[in-house]
């Protein structure tokens, strides 16, 4: 239980920070324009993250899903940034 929580909240952030940066970039009109809602977004992903975490089958599990997760959404706010900037 403590693994998948503490794997939820430390790699949850940056899922979170990722997830909703590329939504930011991949809307129409300059980021800028988003960027306060966005931060009040990043809070709210994060704790879904966190209370999904219990959902997992085991500690080893949580930490790969969330690690490819948070690497799939690195790749999407890259993607985001290389294409619509």
């Amino acid at each position: 239980m403590w693994g998948k929580l503490i794997a939820a909240t430390v790699l949850g952030l940056p899922l979170s920070t990722f997830s909703v940066g590329a939504v930011l970039y991949a809307w129409p009109g300059p980021w800028q324009d988003g960027m306060v809602p966005g931060m009040l977004a990043i809070l709210p992903v994060w704790l879904a993250v966190v209370a999904a975490s219990p959902l997992f089958r085991s500690a080893p599990r949580a930490w790969g899903s969330l690690a490819l997760a948070t690497l799939a959404a690195f790749a999407a706010l890259s993607a985001a940034r290389t294409l619509g900037g």
